[in-house]
């Protein structure tokens, strides 16, 4: 009697899960998404493809202990075309296309003063996870040692009319700017490509940029120690 491959059966009933269960993808995407960004995510509607096209419309990110703004971001839609093939047989995922249209950027900072040597000194925390970590001089998270290390790559992906909205603490209004269109090719977690944050920062550094009012952006200048 042959030796089973239960690789290859286990591969095939995975495709066909993924072939016929649209609501297989849809759970699997929304517990994904949210380990990721570590928030509770929603969305409107889900539409799957096969192979391997995704749409999700009124995603939403919602924030954590926070005052102002109940999420830390919305979007209208976003598309992604990945190759199936690489996610079920390689170690680099390859996401051909993503999309993300009218999204909505949520920051806001809460400035606290602390005294250090006889002086008011401002620390600042944000609902990203990002001001706190630098003002505290926190490591890096360090996660627990996966069997099998998966990366991605992104080679095509683009954001178009973006918004942003901050909320300083201190500052009694609030901030609505539009964003630059940002396009970016080869983006992933490997270190062979760009880095994914680093594209974050560019969108952040054309956020801070945008902000007209010098103490607000002084404040977040000081914040994300720029």
């Amino acid at each position: 009697m042959k030796k089973i491959n239960w690789f290859f059966i286990i591969v095939f009933f995975v495709i066909l899960i993924v072939f016929f269960n649209e609501k297989v993808v849809e759970k699997y995407f929304l517990y994904k998404f949210s380990n990721w960004v570590e928030r509770k995510v929603e969305f409107d509607e889900f539409k799957y493809n096969f192979p391997g096209y995704i749409s999700v419309y009124g995603l939403k990110v919602l924030n954590k202990d926070t005052k102002f703004y109940e999420y830390t971001f919305k979007t209208d839609k976003i598309f992604l075309n990945f190759d199936l093939n690489s996610y079920l047989f390689k170690k680099l995922i390859i996401i051909n296309e993503l999309k993300i249209e009218n999204p909505e950027f949520y920051l806001e900072i809460i400035e606290k003063k602390i005294k250090k040597e006889n002086k008011l000194e401002s620390t600042f925390k944000d609902n990203i996870g990002i001001a706190e970590k630098i003002n505290n001089k926190m490591p890096d998270k360090v996660w627990p040692k996966k069997v099998r290390d998966i990366n991605f790559l992104i080679l095509k992906s683009s954001i178009v009319n973006g918004k942003a909205f901050i909320k300083i603490s201190s500052i009694l209004q609030e901030t609505k700017i539009k964003l630059s269109t940002f396009k970016f090719t080869n983006v992933g977690n490997d270190k062979k490509f760009q880095h994914y944050k680093s594209a974050l920062e560019i969108m952040l550094f054309d956020i801070i940029g945008r902000v007209e009012d010098f103490d607000k952006r002084n404040k977040l200048k000081k914040a994300y120690n720029l």
